[in-house]
């Protein structure tokens, strides 16, 4: 069979390769050494290209990493997601009061901004195939603790490669950009050399944070949007008052007619805005509607982009959102638009729709990508509960709680390939679904009366049997899992 192989041209050989599965590469890699030489070359390169896996907490291990190597990781972590196995870790001991975190993430590390405090974790290197290291790199303190100083959004923005700008939204209203100094693992206060105030939304609490492109667009509670361009040659403002209640935005200035997305508390919660370089709208382009009518206003929390590998594509023009209700609708804004009446604007419906039946909370946070790319989590308002679905397979949900079991909300939510980094009022955690986790992994915590299990998938299994798990270290520690399957 080899010997056919070889007889056809090289050309056809790596066209045919695009279409074989991990599988048949790996297969194909045993017939001859030739054969395997192009697969080495071509076929893995070519797999990659076809079945991305987005990730920030990979960026310094690819450089280093075969195309082989990374297949061979993103397919154990692939196969972890659709087996759900995954190491639960905290990142931090209990904070000290109840606080309402925020993540921000870029591929250099991982922020958690708590509190007046920035916690900042630092993404190391690993040898090929194992998961990479998350290092503690140090503490910013932003201001003295008082709670109107306490950080209310965060977000990394582009900054040339050196993955230390950020922008800051407080409580009372204030916004900065930052640049993060080089630090040790004590706490340092950031000095005024390093930051750039803001003053758009007077003392109204900045709700959000989203960059895209080279543009920030900022929400205060009061309904005050603020798109800053982050381009030094030049700069520009424009404002817009959305009139109620604010919680979520979302900016796609990459796609094809630019558009801002806003979560608010109304009859009309979720309204998609015309963006131009010149201009801001004020009007909304179109209402995207819940499936079920209601007479009484309800509310959108959170906003996030499409799955880089949904069943539609890696889209711009899809909107995922988290409701009061408790549902996740997805929105295709090439959808057919419902045509306006004497009471709404016009409206799209969602194309899919999400929910946690035994959960039925308002969701806080967002993030999609995780196993195969194609996964959404959605972050409860009570007891600490991250919940999954796959587009896949929608019906087939399941949720976990953090790591101590709070009673309180998941406030933010990060996807990143095969972790998901989550931050509730009482710290960070992450679970990990990528191989070779171990102690060393992350930085070493301990939790009162939560006990550590060598394989969360055995506790999960024992704990779905008879309630109680084994009692032996390793590097996962113990959480209660359930399926959405009633």
């Amino acid at each position: 069979m080899a010997a056919h192989i070889i007889s056809l041209p090289h050309d056809i050989i790596i066209l045919l390769m695009q279409h074989l599965s991990v599988e048949d590469l790996a297969a194909l890699c045993c017939t001859c050494k030739v054969i395997h030489g192009m697969v080495e070359e071509f076929g893995w390169n070519g797999y990659l290209r076809t079945n991305p896996r987005p990730s920030y907490s990979l960026s310094n291990c690819i450089t280093s990493w075969s195309a082989g190597a990374q297949a061979r990781y993103n397919t154990i972590a692939d196969r972890n997601w659709a087996r759900l196995r995954f190491i639960a870790r905290p990142l931090s001991q209990r904070w000290v009061g109840r606080l309402q975190p925020r993540l921000a993430i870029n591929s250099s590390k991982f922020l958690i901004g708590s509190g007046n405090t920035i916690y900042s974790y630092g993404f190391g290197t690993s040898s090929t195939g194992t998961s990479p290291p998350v290092l503690f790199e140090g503490i910013y303190a932003t201001s003295a603790v008082h709670p109107e100083h306490d950080i209310s959004a965060l977000v990394c923005v582009p900054d040339g490669g050196a993955d230390r700008t950020i922008f800051v939204g407080y409580v009372n209203g204030g916004m900065e950009r930052i640049s993060l100094p080089n630090t040790g693992h004590s706490a340092q206060h950031l000095s005024a050399s390093h930051r750039v105030h803001y003053d758009f939304h007077g003392g109204c609490s900045v709700e959000a944070l989203s960059t895209s492109s080279s543009h920030l667009l900022s929400l205060s509670s009061d309904g005050t949007a603020a798109l800053l361009s982050l381009d030094p040659d030049s700069p520009r403002l424009e404002t817009i008052d959305l009139g109620t209640r604010s919680w979520s935005c979302h900016l796609r200035m990459d796609a094809s007619t630019p558009y801002a997305v806003f979560g608010t508390t109304s009859l009309d919660p979720l309204c998609v805005h015309p963006v131009c370089e010149s201009s801001f709208s004020a009007q909304p382009l179109v209402s995207l509607s819940s499936p079920t009518t209601s007479e009484r206003p309800t509310a959108v929390y959170a906003l996030s982009s499409a799955p880089p590998a949904c069943a539609w594509g890696a889209s711009d023009q899809i909107v995922v959102s988290g409701w009061f209700d408790g549902n996740v609708h997805v929105f295709d804004l090439r959808s057919p638009v419902r045509s306006a009446t004497q009471s709404s604007r016009p409206s799209i419906l969602p194309v899919m729709s999400f929910c946690d039946p035994w959960s039925p909370e308002a969701i806080y946070s967002l993030s999609c990508g995780g196993g195969s790319a194609s996964h959404i989590t959605a972050g409860s308002a009570r007891h600490s509960v991250l919940a999954f679905w796959d587009v896949r397979s929608p019906y087939k949900g399941w949720s976990v709680h953090a790591p101590g079991n709070d009673s309180s909300p998941v406030y933010s939510v990060v996807m990143d390939g095969s972790r998901v980094f989550g931050a509730n009022e009482s710290r960070g955690f992450v679970y990990d679904f990528g191989p070779g986790v171990t102690e060393e992994t992350y930085p070493p915590v301990d939790i009162e009366n939560v006990p550590h299990s060598r394989t969360s998938g055995r506790w999960r299994k024992t704990m779905l049997d008879n309630g109680k798990g084994p009692k032996v270290d390793g590097p996962g520690f113990y959480v209660t899992m359930y399926k959405h399957n009633k």
